[in-house]
């Protein structure tokens, strides 16, 4: 039997029994306070949780003496004063299990997922019995929640297997209405919206034989792509809205306790992000696909480019799940995966997080988002499906210009031979890699020193990007490298207005790097299912190909 962390303070009586089934240590529920307990302010609280443990149920817990007196209801309230519902007693609960919305961890007493269905106060008829009644064996209360209204009955029929067994209905007042499923028109929690939920892992399907984890990427391969836009949509209410992540796009497979990493161009990441495929290997499922960003963070918890290869705190910022213990979840709409995403990731390790969501308008969340450090927001379409390619229904909208470009050569620096000066770019336009000018800022003495050697290996007699000046310092090389570039605008003839160098791109090849340049947002009414990826032309270069190019070949 699992030892169970101790209080160092007194457990009040009645809650003993809580306290002994829960390991404080390990599950996020509140532990019982010593204190003395609070006075309600409009009258005595009561709340219902949406628990999805062994079977989905409803717990309605009300406070009397100091406790949230609790009963488990199979198939929830009912409006109907004809559905007479099953209510089995439970324990009592803390007043502070009020507040507790989360995944109670698997193993553990109650495990899956508990959302706050319904809460508010209520006073019993007459006013001030709720012990008496509670005594008997009849509660007569009037119910002022967000969903939940009017007189109940709850009335107490035999004990069973130790546990009394009570049955809740609806009073014929003035809220009763048999036509009204409010299980089924109220899903959602009053505290975070969440609508789906899930139930423990279980033990036979964490030892089940699972497939390779490269084997799921290949099942919802290749990822679904953002599209730029230089404003946001009209139909604000629509979409939702997340930070925008500065790292290396990572689609993550998690099948039998092992780990899959992939970018957008399928270059394997577990190496990359030890950090990150350690804690993914740590999430307590048989079988799951994870869309997000790997990055790493400054002092300050922002992702930065540049720290990626200046060292620092590696995470995954999870935005999206595709798939779970077999099931392809990819037609669900947005809200139900990232409900989904938001269980799984409930109790998981510090490198896996899940990606924050800004509330307000999107002009609001911009700003928000800039004074923050981050790059932007995206934009995402609510009731959407997962969709390969780039789509509409996922738009990016910056607080700052970055871009990827290709490294075409570079000028030597006037302080030392052994470094370089600035770094010649060349970026995809119209189907042709061209020249975009250069970048001279944002790099380390170090930096400088080792590009110089790295590129010198890549040397050819003439440019591979359309427009190249004639620079008589200048050192061509193959199409290998690219860089990450932050910069206030386009010139007009195409060129990068005040340029910094913010690090290598590793899960890019120079054939990638496509001009970013915003197109209109979806005017009117957006529809979900209609998502439309705009056309592709293929780049062409001006160099044969190479080694280099070949092997980072995107999909």
């Amino acid at each position: 039997m699992k030892r169970r962390a101790r209080s160092k303070t007194r457990t009040p009586e009645r809650l003993r029994e809580y306290a002994a089934r829960r390991d404080f240590a390990v599950t996020p529920e509140p532990a019982p306070s010593p204190s003395e307990p609070r006075a309600a302010a409009a009258g005595p609280t009561f709340m219902v949780h949406k628990h999805d443990a062994s079977r989905l149920h409803y717990d309605l817990r009300l406070e009397i003496d100091g406790a949230l007196a609790s009963w488990a209801i199979p198939k929830g309230p009912s409006f109907d004063p004809a559905q007479k519902r099953l209510a089995v007693e439970t324990e009592d609960h803390p007043l502070e299990y009020g507040r507790f919305e989360g995944r109670i961890p698997d193993g553990e007493y109650g495990a899956g997922d508990s959302l706050v269905w319904d809460r508010g106060w209520y006073q019993t008829i007459p006013a001030g019995e709720a012990r008496e009644q509670r005594r008997k064996g009849h509660l007569h209360v009037e119910l002022h929640g967000e969903k939940l209204r009017g007189r109940w009955h709850l009335v107490r029929t035999r004990a069973a297997a130790g546990k009394p067994q009570w049955l809740l209905f609806k009073a014929k007042d003035e809220a009763a209405d048999a036509r009204f499923d409010v299980v089924a028109a109220r899903p959602e929690s009053v505290v975070s919206g969440r609508v789906a939920t899930r139930g423990p892992e279980r033990a036979k399907v964490l030892r089940a034989p699972h497939p390779d984890p490269e084997r799921l990427l290949e099942r919802v391969w290749p990822p679904m792509l953002a599209t730029l836009t230089d404003a946001p949509p009209p139909d604000e209410r629509a979409w939702l809205a997340e930070l925008k992540y500065d790292g290396f796009r990572a689609l993550c497979a998690l099948s039998g306790g092992r780990v899959a990493m992939w970018s957008r161009n399928r270059l394997e990441l577990d190496a990359r992000f030890p950090e990150v495929a350690r804690a993914l290997g740590r999430v307590v499922v048989g079988e799951a696909v994870i869309d997000g960003e790997a990055v790493a963070l400054d002092a300050a918890g922002v992702s930065r480019f540049e720290r990626l290869q200046q060292g620092g705190e590696s995470v995954l910022y999870a935005f999206d799940l595709l798939w779970l213990d077999g099931e392809d979840l990819r037609a669900r709409p947005l809200e139900e995966r990232r409900d989904l995403l938001a269980s799984l990731l409930a109790n998981s390790p510090a490198g896996v997080r899940l990606a924050e969501r800004i509330g307000g308008s999107f002009a609001e969340a911009l700003e928000q988002s800039s004074k923050r450090g981050y790059e932007g927001v995206m934009l995402k379409q609510r009731g959407s499906r997962y969709e390969a390619g780039r789509t509409r229904t996922w738009l990016k909208l910056k607080a700052e210009n970055a871009q990827e470009l290709a490294i075409v050569g570079f000028t030597p620096s006037k302080a030392s031979e052994k470094q370089i000066g600035a770094l010649l770019l060349g970026v995809v336009d119209g189907g042709e890699l061209r020249f975009a000018g250069k970048v001279g800022t944002g790099f380390s003495i170090e930096l400088r020193a080792w590009l110089r050697r790295e590129l010198a290996r890549d040397a050819v007699d003439e440019p591979r990007a359309a427009g190249a000046p004639r620079l008589r310092a200048a050192t061509w090389v193959e199409l290998r490298l690219v860089a990450q570039v932050r910069f206030t605008e386009w010139t007009a003839d195409g060129k990068l207005r005040h340029p910094s160098f913010l690090g290598l791109r590793e899960d890019k090849s120079p054939l990638e790097t496509t001009m970013e340049e915003p197109s209109a947002p979806p005017s009117g009414k957006s529809h979900a299912s209609k998502a439309h990826a705009p056309k592709s032309r293929a780049p062409k270069s001006h160099a044969p190909k190479s080694r280099a190019s070949n092997s980072h070949a995107s999909n």
